[in-house]
This record gives structure tokens, sequence and C-alpha cells, in this order.
């Protein structure tokens, strides 16, 4: 699990300096070697993840990298919610600072500090002799994939074209108070921009006032229910350190029915990014109130209309158009000349 944590981390960091380049001055070089040192630490934690459960030192040394990992997501979460907010509100975004010196002096005092104690928690390797363990091959290829999309649910594109109606619609169904209606699917062959669809969404004013809790998991062909579970509850709740800790030594069973639980006690949104099959569904289902009283919704991207389907006959399923010409155009001039932008 630990693993899995770090992995996301590094991701974040790394969309981050691409994605927030333009407000990270100043502190730029701090994500970056923050990055490096995560990247780094990723070689020893198959091993450690291995050893854990026969050496104490090995497991205390696993739940604080973990807890670093988890303390770079909040501040990256923290970050991208104000530029979010502050790009949103300004009407002068291009020329006014979002940032001003002191606000980045902390992001970067934040990030240093975490930093700091990974390099710490890094040159204690070799006291408990754990030892680097490097992956070849699509399935390092495949996680790298898994971690760029578990972590860009923040990252909002900003050359959107033709979406208009149907971001209004999908808002529309989410936000009604209709019980019967617990899942909205965003259904359409790969490359009609779901994802970019449900982000837009995920960020829309009208739904952030809507809702109190947020979560956002990729699923993919690969994906492990633990892990998704574990995710989305953790994004729920919000824990403290200790509570974390508890959740990670939770039995699957219990951990869903907790998962399934807060759903029905907060008014939460769920996103499900890339949903494959009925069978992925069928495992994730337990951690999901649907079919009992909850005012909680799931937002589902997927390429399977069946698979909308089976997750929730009576819910609203949206089938994005392609771009026509004009459109397609458009969004061209955006992408190519945007650079040249007074």
């Amino acid at each position: 699990m630990a693993e899995s944590v770090v992995f996301n981390a590094v991701g974040r960091l790394g969309n981050l300096l691409i994605e927030e380049a333009t407000y990270l001055k100043g502190v730029s070089q701090q994500v970056k070697q923050t990055q490096i040192e995560l990247e780094r630490m990723q070689c020893f934690l198959k091993d450690a993840d291995k050893r854990q459960n026969e050496d104490e030192s090995v497991r205390i040394w696993v739940s604080q990298i973990r807890e670093a990992a988890y303390e770079v997501e909040d501040v990256i979460e923290t970050f991208a919610l104000e530029i979010a907010l502050k790009n949103r509100d300004s009407t002068f975004k291009k020329h006014v600072p979002i940032f001003n010196t002191r606000k980045l002096y902390k992001v970067g005092s934040k990030i240093e500090d975490i930093k700091t104690r990974i390099s710490d928690l890094t040159r204690s390797l070799q006291t408990y002799g754990v030892t680097p363990i490097k992956e070849v091959g699509s399935s390092s290829v495949l996680d790298r994939q898994r971690q760029l999309r578990w972590s860009y649910s923040h990252i909002v594109e900003e050359y959107i074209v033709g979406l208009d109606e149907d971001i209004k619609e999908v808002v529309a169904q989410l936000v009604n108070e209709d019980k019967h209606c617990q899942v909205v699917s965003i259904c359409g062959m790969g490359g009609l921009g779901k994802t970019t669809l449900a982000k837009k969404v995920y960020h829309h004013s009208e739904v952030r006032r809507h809702f109190d809790g947020f979560a956002w998991a990729y699923i993919s062909q690969q994906c492990k229910t633990r892990d998704v579970w574990e995710g989305i509850f953790i994004k729920l709740t919000s824990p403290t350190k200790d509570e974390r800790d508890q959740i990670l030594k939770m039995r699957d069973e219990e951990l869903a029915k907790k998962l399934n639980q807060v759903q029905k006690e907060k008014r939460c949104l769920v996103i499900l990014d890339d949903i494959w099959s009925k069978e992925a569904w069928d495992i994730l289902s337990p951690g999901f109130p649907l079919g009992q009283k909850s005012s909680s919704k799931i937002l589902l991207t997927t390429r399977n209309r069946e698979v909308a389907l089976h997750i929730d006959p009576s819910g609203f399923l949206h089938e994005p158009g392609c771009l026509n010409e004009e459109q397609s155009w458009e969004l061209f001039q955006k992408k190519a000349f945007h650079r040249n932008d007074p």
C-alpha cells in the first residue's frame, strides 16, 4: 500500500510542475527535489512492504514514508484548489499574480520540510537492510499511467471546446435531488473527452456547493479494489495520522462497510474514471450505497454502455458527441497558438 501512495504522490508532483508552473516561481526547485526523493524511495518500497510484517522497525519506517506521501498530496490538493478558485473568481487572472511571496514561501517551506524528512528516511534504509528493487517492462509503464490518472483530478484543462451543453446537462443531473438517480454515467469511445468533461463537472461551482465530500478514483483494467476503497475513504473523511493508521489496519469488509456508511451520512460525489467491466463494479460495489437511502452520487466514465446500465439501470446516461468541423478548428487554434496571445 505504501508503494501505491508514493506512486500517487510522485505523479501529483510531476503534474504540479507541468500544469502549475506559472504559479510555482520560487518554489519549483523544492517541488522537483521532493519528486526526485520520492522516486528514489520507490525502488526500496517493494522490499520494505514485503518485510514490514516481520520487522517492527521496517513497519514504522513504511508508516512514516506513507504519511510523508500523504502530506505531499495534502499540500498539492490545497494549492491546486486555491488556484482553481482564484482563477474562477479573477477577471484579470492573466495580469494579477494569484499568489503573493508570503503564500509561496509557506508552500515552499512545507514542501522543503517534507523533502528533508524523506531524505532522512532514505538515509536510514541501510540500518534496516532494505534493498532497492527496480521494476522493468510493461508493468512499470502501467503503474505510471495509473498514478497519472489517479492524481490529476485537480488539473482543469484550459482549452475546452464544445462541452458547455454537456457540462450543463451533467451538472443538472448531479445536483438533482431525485433519490432514484444515484449514478450519472458519461459513456463513449476513447478520445471523446469523457474524463475532461468529468473534471470540469467535478470542479463546477454548483457541484462544489451541493456536495459535502469529493473523491476521484481511476479504475482501469488493473485496479486493486483495496487501493480504490482506501483512496476514496481517505478523501471523503480527511483523517488524522492516527486515523489513517487505523484505516490501513482495517479488514477489507470493514473498510467497505465504513466507506458505504460515510456516503449515507454525508452528501458525497465520487468519480469512478474509466471503469471497463461489469465484473469490476461487482467487486467494488460493497463500498457504495447504491439502492440504499443516500444523497450521495457516483459520476462514472466508461467506454461500455452496458457497464453503465449494469451499474444503475435507472441512472442517467450521457453520451458526448464528436466535435463538428468548426469546433475542431477552434480547438486546434487554441492549442497551437495560445503562446502567441498577448
